[in-house]
């Protein structure tokens, strides 16, 4: 059952916990003499004098709030006023208090206005004059309340009667909700037909699922649903205009592209993910923002993703957009940043065959040392350890290598060669001994190539599994699921 809770503003659609912890200063633009292409003069009651020095404009990007401009009050006029001698973007903007209370309003096409409200609840007082924009939503607020209300009542009804397992009562009240719901919808949809160029009417609109429709009859039975699938995640846009840049200046762009990602896309692969997203990022060049929001967001999100093998989607998508050249707004020292990174990581991505290397056995301190390749193993798969003496983790993790090494070991035809990477030989091989590791142990003081670096070592224990060829299978992962990445790619290339 969807639930809502009562808001006099777009607010219900992203919670604002924090809103200062993200926020960004921007100095006050000086005034000119020039009549401002921006000007929004604002009368706050009883703002106490404590804090009434100061009114904060701050604004929505992506998925993030930014203070962008600072008001100081003018006894004589008792206001606070903006002004910027360039129109700011249109989207949806706050007023922000120094005790963080804020209210919501809209910069569209007229920049030019005033604005009035009581202080604590700026947003039940707010009224505007000389703004079509903002009068025509706060009306259409007024005209909601009652449904909103009602809402309030009729889902606490409905939480009591299943508390006391009423189901006589819950039906009742699912059948309110459910009338209240279309109403409100309804209500929505009759805004954006009679509005359809105001930003609310864009949100609206966005805010709405897309249609599935049934499968065709030449589909079997058996893939109706995938097909579906495929219908919703490739439609999943349609009610955004993906040309309106004021979307990104909301909440709205950002909150649906994030469920698209997160729960649309999912459980998909990453080759599956990053296709996905190139589609939609072509879908999105008729606005230069939300094309530069469309590649910049899931670039940082894979980038800092802790799924396996998520980082082919960055990699994918950094290379056509940043070093092509097509993100215009990179800096040539940020993409060569990315060109670093990429040269880096490409070769780690899952499937790929890494730098080779090779260290020295236990036999590092005899006159004929024995120098051992991390690829020397002729087994159908590889478990290389990075690890070391002092960490914690380590001490946990090598054990229950060590016994999936005895269990699963010969079944799957697999060798562990695990690399010490820095303590003395002596202290090291008696670590060996003690703890029976039989796999192949190699000292990683010496090295014939920088391994930190070429395999992007930054902790430890860090395993990687190798197939036969010397490929990827899975990397940085924990051993109770090795076994099912190894399976895993089992299948997928018997099938090939």
């Amino acid at each position: 059952m969807r639930s809502i809770v009562l808001k006099s503003s777009l607010s219900a659609l992203l919670s604002l916990a924090g809103i200062f912890g993200a926020i960004q200063t921007v100095a006050a633009q000086p005034s000119s003499e020039s009549e401002p292409a921006l000007e929004i003069k604002v009368k706050v009651a009883d703002y106490p004098d404590s804090m009434q020095n100061v009114l904060l404009l701050g604004r929505y990007y992506g998925g993030s709030q930014y203070i962008i401009d600072t008001a100081v009050y003018n006894a004589k006029t008792d206001e606070y006023v903006f002004r910027s001698e360039r129109p700011k973007e249109k989207g949806l903007y706050l007023l922000i208090t120094n005790d963080k209370r804020f209210a919501e309003f809209i910069l569209d096409e007229d920049q030019r206005f005033s604005i009035k409200t009581r202080f604590p609840n700026l947003t039940e007082h707010i009224e505007f004059s000389g703004s079509p924009e903002n009068q025509l939503y706060m009306d259409f607020i007024e005209a909601g309340k009652a449904d909103y209300a009602a809402m309030n009542e009729a889902q606490e009804a409905f939480k009591t009667a299943k508390e006391s397992n009423d189901t006589v009562a819950q039906a009742t009240w699912r059948q309110k909700i459910t009338a209240l719901f279309d109403r409100m919808d309804q209500h929505k949809a009759d805004f954006i037909a009679a509005h359809p160029e105001h930003l609310m009417a864009a949100v609206f609109k966005a805010q709405q699922d897309i249609e599935v429709p049934d499968a065709p009859e030449s589909v079997p039975d058996s893939l109706k649903r995938e097909w579906q699938y495929e219908y919703y995640k490739e439609h999943y846009f349609d009610n955004l205009d993906l040309c309106d840049d004021r979307l990104l200046y909301t909440p709205i762009f950002h909150q649906r592209m994030t469920a698209w990602l997160d729960k649309v896309l999912y459980m998909q692969s990453p080759d599956t993910i990053k296709y996905a997203i190139e589609r939609f990022v072509e879908k999105c060049r008729c606005s230069k923002e939300l094309f530069k929001y469309a590649i910049w967001y899931p670039v940082d999100k894979y980038q800092r993703s802790e799924i396996i093998g998520q980082d082919a989607i960055w990699v994918h998508i950094a290379k056509k957009y940043y070093l092509t050249g097509e993100a215009y707004w990179a800096t040539p020292s940020i993409v060569e940043n990315f060109r670093k990174r990429i040269t880096r990581v490409e070769p780690l991505l899952i499937g790929n065959r890494p730098p080779e290397f090779a260290c020295p056995d236990t036999t590092v301190d005899s006159p004929h040392e024995n120098f051992i390749s991390v690829f020397s193993s002729p087994k159908r798969y590889t478990v290389i350890i990075f690890w070391s003496m002092t960490c914690g983790h380590c001490k946990k993790s090598l054990p229950q290598w060590l016994e999936f090494y005895h269990e699963k070991g010969k079944e799957l035809d697999m060798e562990i060669i695990a690399i010490c990477k820095d303590f003395e030989v002596e202290d090291w091989k008696k670590y060996i001994r003690e703890h029976k590791f039989d796999w192949i142990n190699l000292n990683g003081k010496t090295a014939t190539a920088d391994y930190n670096d070429l395999w992007d070592i930054v902790s430890t224990p860090t395993v990687y599994i190798l197939d036969q060829e010397k490929r990827i299978v899975t990397k940085r992962i924990d051993q109770e699921y090795a076994e099912e990445f190894i399976r895993l790619w089992e299948r997928e290339h018997a099938a090939r």
